[in-house]
Protein backbone atom coordinates (compact mmCIF):
# COMPACT_ATOMS: atom_id res chain seq x y z
CA UNK A 1 0.00 0.00 0.00
CA UNK A 2 3.08 2.49 0.82
CA UNK A 3 4.52 1.62 -2.53
CA UNK A 4 1.41 2.41 -4.47
CA UNK A 5 0.92 5.41 -3.15
CA UNK A 6 4.35 6.32 -3.45
CA UNK A 7 4.63 5.61 -6.67
CA UNK A 8 0.55 7.48 -7.09
CA UNK A 9 1.59 10.85 -5.64
CA UNK A 10 5.12 11.09 -4.16
CA UNK A 11 6.63 10.21 -7.57
CA UNK A 12 4.52 13.08 -9.48
CA UNK A 13 5.03 15.39 -6.42
CA UNK A 14 9.29 14.56 -6.57
CA UNK A 15 9.35 15.74 -10.85
CA UNK A 16 6.56 18.44 -10.31
CA UNK A 17 8.36 19.86 -6.97
CA UNK A 18 11.78 19.73 -9.14
CA UNK A 19 10.36 22.07 -12.36
CA UNK A 20 8.57 24.42 -10.20
CA UNK A 21 11.58 24.67 -8.06
CA UNK A 22 13.38 25.25 -10.89
CA UNK A 23 11.62 27.90 -12.06
CA UNK A 24 10.72 29.66 -9.02
CA UNK A 25 14.51 30.19 -8.37
CA UNK A 26 14.78 31.97 -11.86
CA UNK A 27 12.09 34.58 -12.22
CA UNK A 28 11.49 37.61 -11.16
CA UNK A 29 10.54 38.47 -7.54
CA UNK A 30 11.82 35.09 -6.28
CA UNK A 31 15.49 35.17 -7.89
CA UNK A 32 16.30 38.43 -6.30
CA UNK A 33 18.97 37.56 -3.18
CA UNK A 34 16.72 39.37 -0.58
CA UNK A 35 13.83 36.39 -0.84
CA UNK A 36 14.51 34.09 1.76
CA UNK A 37 15.48 30.64 0.35
CA UNK A 38 12.92 28.80 2.72
CA UNK A 39 10.00 31.01 1.38
CA UNK A 40 10.94 30.23 -2.18
CA UNK A 41 10.93 26.33 -1.17
CA UNK A 42 7.77 26.48 0.68
CA UNK A 43 6.13 28.62 -1.79
CA UNK A 44 7.35 25.80 -4.50
CA UNK A 45 6.46 23.28 -2.22
CA UNK A 46 2.80 24.39 -1.59
CA UNK A 47 2.04 25.09 -5.77
CA UNK A 48 3.59 21.34 -6.42
CA UNK A 49 0.96 20.31 -3.70
CA UNK A 50 -1.98 21.74 -5.08
CA UNK A 51 -0.92 20.65 -8.86
CA UNK A 52 -0.16 16.98 -8.02
CA UNK A 53 -3.10 17.05 -6.41
CA UNK A 54 -4.93 18.08 -9.33
CA UNK A 55 -3.11 16.34 -11.94
CA UNK A 56 -4.85 13.36 -13.70
CA UNK A 57 -3.34 10.16 -15.29
CA UNK A 58 -0.29 8.13 -14.13
CA UNK A 59 3.51 9.13 -14.53
CA UNK A 60 5.68 6.21 -16.30
CA UNK A 61 8.02 4.72 -13.65
CA UNK A 62 11.85 4.32 -14.42
CA UNK A 63 13.21 1.16 -14.48
CA UNK A 64 16.29 1.97 -12.51
CA UNK A 65 17.76 5.15 -10.00
CA UNK A 66 19.36 6.39 -13.06
CA UNK A 67 16.50 6.51 -14.85
CA UNK A 68 15.06 8.82 -12.08
CA UNK A 69 17.95 11.31 -11.50
CA UNK A 70 17.65 11.55 -15.42
CA UNK A 71 14.37 12.64 -15.41
CA UNK A 72 14.69 14.84 -11.91
CA UNK A 73 17.61 16.34 -14.15
CA UNK A 74 14.84 17.09 -17.46
CA UNK A 75 12.66 18.65 -14.94
CA UNK A 76 15.33 20.91 -13.67
CA UNK A 77 16.43 22.04 -16.71
CA UNK A 78 12.60 22.24 -18.19
CA UNK A 79 11.98 24.83 -15.04
CA UNK A 80 15.08 26.63 -15.67
CA UNK A 81 14.41 27.31 -19.63
CA UNK A 82 10.55 28.41 -18.69
CA UNK A 83 11.98 30.52 -15.96
CA UNK A 84 14.59 32.06 -17.60
CA UNK A 85 12.49 32.62 -20.87
CA UNK A 86 10.60 34.79 -17.96
CA UNK A 87 13.84 36.70 -16.94
CA UNK A 88 14.97 37.52 -20.64
CA UNK A 89 11.65 39.67 -21.06
CA UNK A 90 11.99 41.80 -17.92
CA UNK A 91 15.65 42.28 -18.68
CA UNK A 92 14.25 44.50 -21.61
CA UNK A 93 13.34 47.02 -19.51
CA UNK A 94 17.06 46.75 -17.03
CA UNK A 95 19.13 46.65 -20.75
CA UNK A 96 17.16 49.75 -21.71
CA UNK A 97 17.38 51.68 -18.70
CA UNK A 98 21.04 51.08 -18.71
CA UNK A 99 21.52 51.91 -22.64
CA UNK A 100 19.89 55.44 -21.23
CA UNK A 101 22.56 55.92 -18.18
CA UNK A 102 25.09 54.88 -20.71
CA UNK A 103 24.42 57.73 -23.32
CA UNK A 104 24.09 60.27 -20.56
CA UNK A 105 27.14 59.38 -18.40
CA UNK A 106 25.38 57.79 -15.92
CA UNK A 107 27.70 54.39 -15.98
CA UNK A 108 30.10 55.39 -13.48
CA UNK A 109 27.14 56.23 -10.98
CA UNK A 110 26.06 52.54 -10.97
CA UNK A 111 26.67 50.67 -7.52
CA UNK A 112 26.67 46.45 -6.34
CA UNK A 113 23.15 46.02 -5.85
CA UNK A 114 22.82 42.26 -4.28
CA UNK A 115 19.56 41.82 -5.33
CA UNK A 116 21.06 41.30 -9.15
CA UNK A 117 24.05 39.97 -8.10
CA UNK A 118 26.06 42.79 -9.68
CA UNK A 119 26.58 46.30 -10.62
CA UNK A 120 23.25 48.03 -12.04
CA UNK A 121 22.46 51.71 -12.99
CA UNK A 122 20.01 54.19 -11.47
CA UNK A 123 17.84 54.32 -14.78
CA UNK A 124 18.25 50.34 -15.38
CA UNK A 125 17.25 49.59 -11.72
CA UNK A 126 14.20 51.91 -11.54
CA UNK A 127 12.86 50.98 -14.69
CA UNK A 128 13.42 47.06 -14.12
CA UNK A 129 11.32 47.90 -10.69
CA UNK A 130 8.81 49.70 -12.61
CA UNK A 131 8.12 47.06 -14.96
CA UNK A 132 7.63 44.14 -12.06
CA UNK A 133 4.80 46.73 -10.20
CA UNK A 134 3.41 46.98 -13.54
CA UNK A 135 3.18 43.23 -14.01
CA UNK A 136 2.18 42.45 -10.74
CA UNK A 137 -0.54 45.04 -10.74
CA UNK A 138 -1.93 43.81 -13.92
CA UNK A 139 -2.77 40.40 -12.30
CA UNK A 140 0.27 38.93 -15.14
CA UNK A 141 1.53 36.90 -12.53
CA UNK A 142 -1.63 34.65 -11.97
CA UNK A 143 -1.35 34.26 -15.46
CA UNK A 144 2.14 33.02 -15.64
CA UNK A 145 1.51 30.20 -12.88
CA UNK A 146 -1.66 29.02 -14.83
CA UNK A 147 0.65 28.73 -17.64
CA UNK A 148 3.15 27.24 -15.32
CA UNK A 149 0.09 25.02 -14.60
CA UNK A 150 -0.39 24.23 -18.52
CA UNK A 151 3.41 23.23 -18.91
CA UNK A 152 2.77 20.11 -17.47
CA UNK A 153 0.03 19.13 -20.16
CA UNK A 154 1.79 20.51 -23.13
CA UNK A 155 5.58 19.28 -21.78
CA UNK A 156 4.46 15.87 -19.68
CA UNK A 157 7.05 14.99 -16.99
CA UNK A 158 7.68 12.25 -19.61
CA UNK A 159 8.54 14.44 -22.68
CA UNK A 160 12.05 14.61 -24.34
CA UNK A 161 14.44 16.83 -23.20
CA UNK A 162 14.21 19.54 -25.82
CA UNK A 163 13.99 19.57 -29.53
CA UNK A 164 15.81 21.88 -31.72
CA UNK A 165 12.63 24.21 -32.80
CA UNK A 166 12.64 25.01 -29.23
CA UNK A 167 16.18 25.99 -29.74
CA UNK A 168 15.82 27.89 -32.36
CA UNK A 169 12.63 30.06 -31.14
CA UNK A 170 14.66 30.53 -27.91
CA UNK A 171 18.05 32.29 -30.21
CA UNK A 172 15.23 34.53 -31.89
CA UNK A 173 14.16 35.82 -28.59
CA UNK A 174 17.17 36.48 -27.21
CA UNK A 175 18.20 38.08 -30.32
CA UNK A 176 15.03 40.05 -30.22
CA UNK A 177 15.41 41.67 -26.43
CA UNK A 178 18.61 43.40 -27.40
CA UNK A 179 16.52 45.12 -30.19
CA UNK A 180 13.15 45.35 -28.13
CA UNK A 181 15.25 47.06 -25.62
CA UNK A 182 16.86 49.51 -28.01
CA UNK A 183 13.99 50.39 -28.80
CA UNK A 184 12.47 51.75 -25.65
CA UNK A 185 15.28 53.63 -25.45
CA UNK A 186 15.46 55.14 -28.47
CA UNK A 187 13.58 58.74 -27.77
CA UNK A 188 16.31 59.34 -25.35
CA UNK A 189 19.25 58.14 -27.34
CA UNK A 190 17.67 59.86 -30.40
CA UNK A 191 17.49 63.21 -27.73
CA UNK A 192 21.03 63.02 -26.51
CA UNK A 193 22.22 62.31 -30.29
CA UNK A 194 20.76 66.03 -31.18
CA UNK A 195 22.35 67.34 -28.27
CA UNK A 196 25.53 65.93 -28.66
CA UNK A 197 25.31 67.72 -32.54
CA UNK A 198 24.47 71.12 -31.01
CA UNK A 199 26.94 71.47 -28.11
CA UNK A 200 29.29 70.44 -30.80
CA UNK A 201 28.02 73.36 -33.11
CA UNK A 202 28.26 75.30 -30.19
CA UNK A 203 31.85 74.65 -29.50
CA UNK A 204 32.90 75.17 -32.98
CA UNK A 205 30.99 78.35 -32.84
CA UNK A 206 32.22 79.86 -29.36
CA UNK A 207 35.07 78.01 -28.23
CA UNK A 208 35.28 79.86 -25.04
CA UNK A 209 32.69 77.71 -23.62
CA UNK A 210 33.45 74.62 -21.93
CA UNK A 211 31.53 71.79 -23.27
CA UNK A 212 32.41 68.81 -21.73
CA UNK A 213 31.33 70.76 -18.32
CA UNK A 214 28.61 72.06 -19.70
CA UNK A 215 27.54 69.17 -21.55
CA UNK A 216 27.55 66.32 -18.56
CA UNK A 217 25.11 67.95 -16.29
CA UNK A 218 22.74 68.86 -19.13
CA UNK A 219 22.54 65.53 -20.95
CA UNK A 220 21.53 64.38 -16.86
CA UNK A 221 18.62 66.76 -17.25
CA UNK A 222 17.67 65.85 -20.65
CA UNK A 223 17.36 62.15 -19.72
CA UNK A 224 14.99 62.52 -16.72
CA UNK A 225 12.82 65.22 -19.00
CA UNK A 226 12.66 62.57 -21.35
CA UNK A 227 12.37 59.73 -19.26
CA UNK A 228 9.42 61.82 -17.41
CA UNK A 229 7.60 62.62 -20.58
CA UNK A 230 7.41 58.98 -21.69
CA UNK A 231 6.09 57.89 -18.45
CA UNK A 232 2.77 57.92 -19.42
CA UNK A 233 3.60 56.41 -22.84
CA UNK A 234 5.29 53.41 -20.92
CA UNK A 235 2.01 51.18 -19.74
CA UNK A 236 1.57 50.80 -23.31
CA UNK A 237 4.96 49.59 -24.29
CA UNK A 238 5.01 47.26 -21.27
CA UNK A 239 1.75 46.05 -21.55
CA UNK A 240 2.81 44.69 -25.34
CA UNK A 241 6.23 43.13 -23.69
CA UNK A 242 4.31 41.52 -21.51
CA UNK A 243 1.39 39.93 -24.47
CA UNK A 244 4.72 38.81 -25.92
CA UNK A 245 5.95 37.00 -23.19
CA UNK A 246 2.43 35.45 -22.97
CA UNK A 247 2.65 34.53 -26.48
CA UNK A 248 6.44 33.47 -26.56
CA UNK A 249 5.88 31.07 -23.73
CA UNK A 250 3.40 29.52 -24.30
CA UNK A 251 5.03 28.70 -28.81
CA UNK A 252 8.30 27.71 -26.16
CA UNK A 253 5.65 24.75 -24.51
CA UNK A 254 4.06 23.63 -27.73
CA UNK A 255 7.43 23.50 -29.73
CA UNK A 256 8.94 21.45 -26.59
Amino acid sequence: MTEVFFLEFWLPFLLVFTRIAAFVSVIPFFSWRGIPAMLRLFFAFVLSLVLTLSMEGQVPLPVTDLGLIVMLGKEIFTGLVLGFLVYLYFSVFLMAGQFMDHKAGLMMAGAFDPLFGGQVTLLGQFFYFLAAVFYLTVNGHHLLFLSLKESFTVVPLDSPLISTPVSWEYLKIFAAMFLLAFQIAAPVIIVLWLMDLALGFLSKTVPQIHVFIIGLPLKIAFVLVVFLLMLPLLGVVMRDVFDMLARDFIIVMRNW
